[in-house]
């Protein structure tokens, strides 16, 4: 029977995450501002909403260390989706048809990603200045987080009044009223959210009849099906030929995971929630900087498909750092 649920609620993420991507898609065009933003704070806010859930239900149990594990590892599995993504498209590479502006909002993720992996590493030294029971990372994050969303508004505002000719000529839905648009999303959104918690508790069930309980495969299972949502989302913005809505939301995701981070640290009122993320984390955290670096180059570069291997070597750069990355926090 367990199975049976796994089975109907993937279906049902697959199904809804491709009405999410479409409506999400036409939100952008309704609303003017652009597949960028749009994917990196709207439909990214949506598809992790999951890891909120799923984290703030860990650090009332009092286990911050596996709430935080989720969010860096679901940071290192959203840059993996770029590769599926790439794989997926099988013609030409993935980056190579997506906007260079991307690495803007790569960059703040990265950004967050070292504020998170400083927050860690000055609390293990005793460093950890905090206002009531919240700590100043916590803080710094969920305003690095609002100020992002504003950069990359702004910037989608004068990258799309610079091509609007061009652009204008791509518009698919004139047929369909904003007010329409709007409701989809909003319905979607929902729709993806308790599917994604539905999914993270199946799958927390899962781990526990196999036998795999704390263990890293386990943890691995949990981080995955938490992200299944960006996958799918992922996917169908691909099919509809909204390539930046995807890799949008991958960039806008883990902007908005450390963001959950700084939530955590509000909802955890036990004490300095750095003081209990393992140092483990901060490896996790660099590894994520480097495959954002990686996604940066690729789409600086954007390299043509060698003739004897099928992926670029940007692609297989994030392939080779996630499965390296995760075989050492495995070791670890």
């Amino acid at each position: 029977m367990l199975w049976i649920q796994v089975i109907i609620c993937i279906a049902l993420v697959i199904v809804v995450s491709s009405k999410l991507s479409q409506s999400a898609d036409m939100v952008a065009e309704k609303s003017g501002l652009g597949r960028n933003w749009v994917g990196a704070i709207l439909l990214a806010g949506s598809t992790s909403l999951p890891e909120l859930a799923t984290g703030i239900s860990a650090v009332n149990l009092d286990a911050p260390d596996l709430a935080a594990g989720g969010i860096f590892g679901s940071c290192l599995f959203n840059l993996m989706i770029l590769a599926i993504l790439d794989i997926y498209t099988g013609g030409g590479p993935l980056f190579q048809q997506a906007q260079v502006s991307h690495g803007l909002a790569a960059g703040l993720g990265s950004l967050l990603l070292g504020v998170a992996a400083s927050g860690i590493f000055l609390a293990q030294r005793n460093i950890h200045p905090m206002i009531g029971w919240i700590g100043i990372p916590s803080f710094v994050l969920i305003l690095f987080y609002l100020i992002s969303a504003r950069l990359i508004a702004k910037f989608e505002r004068r990258r799309r009044s610079e091509v609007l000719e061009q652009e204008s000529e791509a518009y698919e839905y004139e047929h369909v009223k904003p007010r329409k648009a709007y409701l989809m999303f909003a319905l979607s959104s929902l729709a993806i959210v308790i599917l994604g918690v539905w999914l993270a508790w199946l799958g927390d069930k899962v781990v526990q009849q196999t036998g795999l309980g704390e263990s890293f495969v386990g943890s691995l299972l949990l981080a995955i099906t938490t992200s299944l949502p960006e996958v799918a989302a992922g996917i169908a913005a691909v099919r509809l030929d909204a390539v930046d809505l995807a890799i949008s939301n991958v960039f806008g995701s883990n902007i908005f995971n450390m963001a959950i981070l700084g939530v955590y640290d509000v909802a955890y009122t036990k004490g300095d929630l750095w003081t209990k993320i393992g140092n483990v984390h901060i490896f996790t955290a660099v590894i994520a900087m480097m495959m954002t670096s990686v996604a940066i180059v690729g789409l600086i570069y954007r390299a043509t498909r060698p003739s004897r291997l099928y992926l670029t070597y940007d692609v297989l750069g994030l392939i080779v750092l996630y499965i390296g990355g995760m075989y050492i926090i495995y070791l670890g």
